[in-house]
């Protein structure tokens, strides 16, 4: 009996370890605890949208993503889909970025060129969304492969903010590249990174002007 609880704990410890939290905004549902989810289910961890009124207040100009990884490296994308009961992630926020190191990590306010991108393209304006309920999907892919997915539910709002600095800030060594990008990021600053393990601020994520693809920038170190 006890071997049989202990390998139970065990279990769900290999799997947690193997997932991702998100802290902001709230996520529907804990996808590592709740009997029906699981995060290698698309698009959403097998939960469904919230009916609770649990939906964050997100800015009308892109807010802020905090997730907390537990792989060393994981791709990493976030998608958006506008309106209720909607399975169509179709406006992407983040793509071909790759986290790095194990921990939390928070996007302050750098989806907004790719948030308003994607608007145009649907013929939507900022002003538009202000009381509009959308949900978020982050997907990451480790090094086994498979997709990871978790969703959040929110409403858009002019009135809303970033998090502040305190409350988005990177865990100790992690960071992020362009995925495909060989060159080397600087720190605001102009300095150049060390590559040293430091507690950093949120990672920022710029699209090319007139491009799809996204570079990153990686975090100032405190």
């Amino acid at each position: 009996m006890l071997a049989s609880s202990l390998l139970q704990v065990l279990s769900y410890g290999a799997v947690a370890s193997a997932h991702f939290h998100v802290l902001y905004p709230e996520w529907r549902g804990d996808s590592l605890t709740l009997d029906t989810a699981s995060q290698w289910i698309w698009p959403c961890a097998n939960i469904s949208e919230t009916t609770n009124g649990t939906r964050t207040k997100w800015p009308t100009t892109g807010g802020s993503i905090s997730i907390n990884g537990s792989h060393e490296f994981a791709f990493t994308y976030v998608n958006l889909a506008l309106g209720r009961n909607v399975t169509n992630f179709n406006i992407s926020l983040v793509e071909n970025f790759n986290q790095t190191g194990a921990g939390e990590l928070c996007l302050k306010d750098s989806v907004g060129a790719a948030l308003k991108e994607g608007l145009e393209k649907s013929n939507l304006t900022e002003e538009a969304l202000d009381g509009k309920d959308a949900s978020l999907q982050v997907i990451q892919i480790a090094h086994s492969g498979s997709a990871l997915y978790n969703c959040m539910d929110i409403t858009f709002s002019k009135d809303a903010k970033v998090l502040e600095d305190d409350k988005c800030k990177n865990g100790t060594g992690v960071g992020g590249t362009e995925i495909g990008a060989a060159e080397a990021h600087s720190h605001e600053g102009g300095e150049e990174s060390t590559g040293e393990d430091k507690k950093g601020a949120a990672v920022s994520v710029k699209p090319f002007v007139g491009s799809g693809v996204v570079a990153v920038v990686m975090a100032v170190l405190l």
